[in-house]
């Protein structure tokens, strides 16, 4: 069973209309309290008087504010996934040239990660110990990172690296390791906020150029 199917599996969703609407407002107020204060430092009886619902209405829907968090992280990368799926796709259908592909790519993935940073940071913080918020994490690094594969693939002629599978692969470990430290993704967050973000965005599109050119990048490693 995937790792969300497991996650839901131990939620009670609410069928009526007037209990949809608390259940939503459960997991609003803890994303809310979570984005606030950048970590996963909240409590269920917070959530009840902020989100204006009763502790027990809580304790009905979820067995552990564990299960509250994977609930709410679930909800956020559905939408940190659609953005950032439909965003690699508008891009790809543009049909320009490499060149002007790669920094549009970059800008996208860049753009799309810092919309979302205040609710990703708190449960990438908390992966570190915490199996499950890692797995959902991975899955959606992952979906991404498929997506920018298959987009940089298009242009396979104009990538001149002798492995475009593999450079691709690392192009984008660099590029998402490079974002995740300047938005203060886990343990990077001393780093947060260095620099200068459309500065950053363009150096990391011009290394990936100069690498995924470069006929003789690979060779050291063969």
């Amino acid at each position: 069973m995937k790792n969300q199917d497991v996650v839901q599996a131990k939620i009670r969703v609410p069928q009526q209309g007037r209990s949809k609407a608390s259940f939503e407002r459960m997991l609003a107020t803890a994303e809310q309290l979570m984005a606030e204060r950048g970590s996963d430092d909240f409590t269920l009886n917070e959530v009840a008087k902020v989100g204006k619902v009763s502790i027990g209405s809580i304790y009905c829907r979820f067995d552990s504010k564990d299960d509250m968090v994977h609930a709410v992280q679930i909800r956020v990368l559905h939408r940190v996934d659609s953005n950032m799926l439909l965003g690699i796709a508008g891009v790809r259908e543009r049909r320009m040239s490499f060149e002007a592909f790669v920094p549009a790519i970059v800008d996208r993935i860049a753009e799309a990660l810092r919309e979302f940073s205040a609710e990703m940071r708190p449960f990438m913080l908390r992966a570190s110990n915490d199996p499950t918020v890692a797995a959902l994490g991975k899955g959606s690094y992952n979906r991404t990172a498929t997506a920018v594969r298959d987009a940089f693939l298009e242009h396979r002629a104009a990538i001149l690296h002798p492995d475009p599978d593999r450079a691709v692969d690392a192009a984008f470990r660099m590029l998402y390791a490079s974002l995740a430290r300047y938005l203060g993704f886990g343990s990077s967050i001393e780093a947060a906020g260095e620099g200068d973000w459309t500065l950053l965005k363009a150096d990391l599109a011009d290394m990936i150029l100069a690498y995924l050119h470069s006929a003789s990048a690979g060779q050291r490693a063969a």
